[in-house]
């Protein structure tokens, strides 16, 4: 059978759009001689994810991003469904989780599943639990941003206290500061000298302040030597004989005390001396008229001795 040229022409246009077809979906990354299981992801954010970004598993290429697809639900919050095609020969739980990830610092984002070893097998048409995992940039200036944030504040601080320190710093303070560091300069230069001299005069008066604390050794080693034979005196002290002497003015204290107390009680002459009045007064008024006796005596002693050196009167002529 001859075959027109327009049959040939098209039965040619028509292996090219096949081939086209399987050339563009090749060059998507789809296998259209191979089977995929569909699957949806539910995220938040799916910042540098394109479509036909591939999908692993441990590592191993099992499909690729489909399609994603913006979806504002009635509270207004935007979220993004994203379609994964996987290769129908990978079976996992339903509890694994579809991550975006970076595995480069200028690689773009990927998917990865990250197996969960529990429940049902997953189905065509499931719908997974998504997560995004901060690229390296975006997880390093997270980390960075509080630190900008301190720093800046810090600044903002330092930024103050100089401009507070420039205001109190003026030109008269600054004459003031210097002065008084002038001033403590020559206090240390002072310090100095003196320490200098005082080195100087223990220099030269060594050999005494040698001679000073030998002394001073020798002192308190008589006294140590002095100490111990005190206490070896001591030690030899007759205990006994000391209670013996103890007790014996202990008896000496009583009887005294028994004394003063007939006495108290006008019990002897001291006694009645000190309890009868009458006595008392006849002792006083004697005692009284002796001392003018004698006063008598002292001023006419011709009245009571009368004698001549010749045996007669003095007073007769």
């Amino acid at each position: 059978m001859k075959l027109s040229k327009e049959l040939k022409a098209g039965l040619i246009a028509i292996f090219a759009i096949i081939a086209f077809v399987i050339l563009y979906q090749f060059m998507k990354g789809k296998n259209l001689f191979t089977t995929d299981n569909v699957f949806y992801a539910k995220y938040d954010n799916v910042e540098g994810l394109a479509v036909s970004n591939p999908i692993s598993i441990n590592g191993l290429k099992v499909g690729q991003v489909d399609e994603i697809k913006p979806i504002t639900a009635k509270d207004g919050r935007l979220h993004f469904v994203v379609k994964l095609t996987i290769d129908n020969t990978f079976q996992f739980s339903n509890q694994s989780t579809v991550e975006i990830f970076e595995p480069g610092l200028m690689s773009g984002k990927e998917m990865r599943i990250n197996l969960s070893y529990g429940g049902a097998i997953a189905k065509d048409g499931d719908t997974l639990k998504g997560n995004y995992q901060l690229s390296m940039l975006n997880s390093l200036s997270s980390q960075v941003k509080p630190v900008k944030d301190q720093l800046s504040g810090v600044l903002l601080k330092l930024d103050s206290t100089l401009a507070s320190t420039n205001k109190i710093v003026d030109e008269q303070n600054r004459r003031e500061i210097k002065l008084l560091l002038s001033n403590l300069n020559r206090t240390i230069e002072s310090f100095k000298a003196t320490s200098d001299r005082t080195s100087s005069i223990l220099a030269s008066n060594e050999k005494g302040l040698h001679e000073v604390v030998a002394n001073a050794n020798a002192t308190m080693q008589t006294a140590n030597k002095t100490l111990e034979k005190y206490g070896s005196v001591a030690e030899r002290v007759d205990i006994d004989k000391l209670n013996g002497t103890i007790d014996q003015f202990n008896q000496t204290a009583g009887k005294l005390n028994n004394v003063i107390s007939g006495i108290q009680n006008g019990e002897g002459s001291l006694g009645k001396l000190a309890k009868d009045e009458e006595l008392y007064n006849n002792l006083e008024k004697t005692s009284k008229n002796l001392n003018e006796l004698v006063e008598d005596f002292k001023a006419n002693p011709k009245r009571y001795v009368n004698f001549s050196v010749f045996g007669k009167n003095a007073d007769k002529k």
